[in-house]
């Protein structure tokens, strides 16, 4: 049996501990960051499969940064919300 190929990505959004730059992030393609109050950073992308996601996490490795969370956004709102409830201060 073949399995079947899609092109479909995946959005995620990833939480790490500090406060990111604009310019660091410019290598690392189609990210949106937010940055909160608390001094953490949300980075939200979409990815086309694992490997492409771990070579972001593996870059934020290599520079030292913390990563506090990885969440799969199955939609638009679920970004939304996340992205407020996170710039409340909730973990």
């Amino acid at each position: 049996m073949k399995s079947k190929r899609t092109n479909q990505t995946n959005t995620y959004c990833i939480q790490v501990k500090e406060k990111l730059d604009l310019h660091i992030m410019n290598s690392f393609g189609d990210i949106t960051l937010t940055s909160l109050d608390d001094g953490r950073t949300l980075l939200v992308g979409p990815y086309v499969d694992q490997s492409a996601l771990r070579g972001l996490l593996d870059q934020l490795w290599n520079l030292n940064i913390t990563i506090i969370s990885v969440e799969k956004i199955e939609n638009e709102n679920q970004q939304a919300t996340r992205i407020f409830e996170q710039g409340q201060g909730e973990t």
